[in-house]
């Protein structure tokens, strides 16, 4: 993640921000956002989101593509994912489209292995796993329900990942904001995840008011498609 933080910084920041602008426009508050109102404004733009039969080695390899031509703009996702990798997966594409697409860039097909939310060396690949999860549970949004007192559980469930997807998104959250080791941002994870009734509701407390501290800035809002 060291070699990594400056981008995802920066990219965690632009993805953050654009799902800043249709909460604002559109007047939706923390506490009711959902990854749909994002699906739906891209759904809005002629983006058609449909789900795909893989045969054989295919079913098991891919998970999601992206394809634009003249006739449509396609986000794919293997329909024998789970409710979490198919979000997962359905938020990825999206980003490809947001920001990868143009003339060169028209066609994405993403293995599971792509989504495995490790480090890639592939930037767009890393790009596009960061911004998943952003739109699947925005920075402003997780330091809410942290405060709010939701466990693990909860936040997993109402946002549509899986309790692993969530851990990653603490731990890298709390390197690329607070400056933390992985695992130092590791233990802060297991302590929310499973010593919530003890010290961790407090330390989830904790860690989302360092984070909103750390993520006041002036406002960067783009121009939303």
């Amino acid at each position: 993640m060291f070699k990594c933080l400056n981008e995802y910084i920066d990219f965690s920041v632009k993805v953050n921000d654009y799902i800043t602008t249709i909460m604002t426009d559109n007047g939706i508050s923390c506490e009711q956002y959902h990854y749909s109102h994002v699906w739906k404004l891209i759904e809005s733009q002629g983006v058609t989101i449909r789900g795909f039969q893989f045969k054989d080695i295919a079913s098991e390899r891919i998970a999601g593509l992206f394809i634009q031509d003249q006739l449509e703009t396609t986000i794919g996702f293997n329909q024998e994912l789970d409710e979490p990798s198919k979000n997962f997966a359905i938020s990825h594409e999206l980003i490809h489209y947001l920001f990868h697409k143009d003339e060169q860039n028209q066609i994405f097909f993403d293995t599971t292995k792509n989504m495995q939310h490790s480090y890639h060396q592939e930037l767009l690949e890393f790009q596009a796993n960061i911004g998943a999860s952003v739109i699947l549970i925005p920075d402003s949004v997780l330091c809410y329900v942290l405060k709010k007192g939701w466990n693990s559980s909860r936040i997993a469930t109402t946002f549509g990942l899986s309790e692993e997807m969530l851990a990653v998104r603490l731990i890298q959250i709390m390197q690329g904001n607070l400056g933390f080791s992985f695992q130092s941002a590791k233990d802060y994870t297991n302590v929310i995840f499973y010593a919530f009734h003890s010290k961790g509701r407090e330390t989830a407390a904790q860690i989302a008011t360092a984070l909103e501290y750390q993520m006041k800035r002036p406002k960067r809002f783009i121009q939303v498609r």
